[in-house]
């Protein structure tokens, strides 16, 4: 071997010796890449030992050393998953006859060892391999989980009969099939849950976990199953008027659940407008009044049941709409005659109109205009003109509501001075 190579052999044992010298201090490892603690032959050997195991711990119970001249104490060994020995207490009396390790995971398997420690730092051969499982909490045994609750489902389960229980982990399924933490209740004689805020005729999957005050986790309980309240159904035959003077009527089919106690009614000028609520009735129709002639509406009903709880907009929508102006009159003619004003328009073919309307301007159409209404005739004379004054006429047709057409096209006459 050359020079260098034999140096840097000697620098890397020595600097595996001194880490793992530290490793053995930090860890309290028995066995570390070979090393032992020195092992005195002479000293007792624990041999009989007893074990009560809990959830997440476990006793130990030795029985006393008759000699304990030579004995300084005890060592308590923990068998890693790996196989290392790992120290976990050293106890410093030698009539000692009981200790205890902690923290360990329900339904899971040790195994340990005992040594006794000499004075002068040795310990003795270690004990037989004790193995010990620690067992678990039992699982609250019935689950019981409401339906028909609107947007809520209330949880109920046994006490759990285990005194040493603190408290109730709520698990919920979700949509991955992964059963999460959605609340808690705190304390062991509280049994009732309200998972809030769901969604309408959907069924939830809950689980219950009882926890100690220690923090030991029970066996997950059965698994319940409850329902949320479905949403009213759909009201049918929805039907909207066309043909009502400044008003359009709604009707429908009464809803056949009886828990239905209302019906809302939504409405917008069109059918891409955001539909608001305008009334809510216990009757199966409903009238808009609409202070307009021949304006549409497009209306949505939906019923709304005794918890609140009301059925979705749907996505279509009923028109309605009031009734239209009669037909506009056509004026054929206007003259002045014997210093009168003679308006002639063609009579109306039409069952709604029931009589005629003309209006006076003097001035702009801004000023408020004279009405002679109740005309029968398909003409009108006006007799009340003075001279060198302008006045502008126009026709309107009148139906059985007292709707008026749009008025006709104006006719401008004038008397000369």
């Amino acid at each position: 071997m050359q020079l260098s190579e034999k140096i840097k052999f000697f620098v890397a044992l020595i600097l595996f010796s001194l880490l793992a010298g530290c490793a053995s201090m930090q860890n309290n490892m028995l066995s570390l890449f070979g090393r032992e603690d020195k092992i005195d032959t002479g000293l007792p050997i624990i041999k009989d030992v007893k074990t009560i195991n809990d959830v997440r711990s476990v006793g130990f119970e030795w029985g006393s050393i008759d000699d304990t001249s030579l004995v300084a104490g005890f060592v308590l060994y923990r068998i890693e998953k790996d196989g290392v020995l790992k120290k976990i207490a050293t106890i410093k009396n030698p009539l000692a006859t009981h200790y205890y390790d902690n923290g360990l995971t329900p339904l899971s398997a040790y195994s340990y060892q005992i040594s006794t420690l000499g004075k002068d730092g040795a310990v003795s051969p270690r004990s037989p391999i004790i193995h010990i499982k620690t067992s678990f909490i039992d699982a609250v045994e019935s689950v019981f989980a409401s339906e028909g609750y609107p947007k809520e489902i209330k949880l109920i389960w046994s006490p759990h009969p285990n005194p040493s229980i603190s408290k109730y982990i709520i698990q919920r399924l979700d949509d991955r099939g992964v059963f999460l933490n959605i609340g808690a209740v705190k304390n062991r004689l509280y049994v009732e849950y309200f998972d809030k805020n769901l969604q309408d005729g959907k069924e939830y999957k809950y689980r219950v976990i009882a926890e100690s005050f220690e923090g030991a986790k029970s066996l997950p309980s059965p698994i319940a199953v409850g329902k949320t309240k479905a949403q009213p159904s759909p009201i049918t035959h929805l039907l909207a008027s066309n043909n009502l003077p400044r008003a359009i009527k709604l009707d429908w089919d009464l809803s056949p659940q009886e828990d239905v106690v209302a019906y809302r009614v939504y409405s917008a000028g069109s059918i891409k407008d955001h539909f608001k609520m305008i009334a809510q009735t216990k009757e199966n129709h409903y009238t808009d009044k609409i202070p307009q002639d021949g304006v549409e509406r497009f209306y949505k009903v939906i019923p709304l049941d005794s918890t609140g709880l009301q059925g979705e907009l749907p996505i279509g929508a009923v028109k309605g709409m009031t009734l239209t102006p009669p037909p506009t009159p056509i004026i054929i003619k206007g003259v002045i005659q014997n210093n009168q004003a003679v308006i002639l328009w063609q009579s109306i073919d039409d069952m709604r109109v029931k009589n005629y309307a003309v209006y006076r301007y003097e001035g702009s159409f801004s000023s408020k205009p004279l009405r002679f209404g109740d005309i029968t005739k398909n003409e009108f004379i006006d007799k009340e003109m003075t001279a060198g004054k302008k006045y502008r006429y126009q026709v309107v047709s009148v139906d059985g509501n007292g709707i008026e057409s749009a008025p006709s096209k104006e006719v401008e006459l004038l008397i000369n001075r």
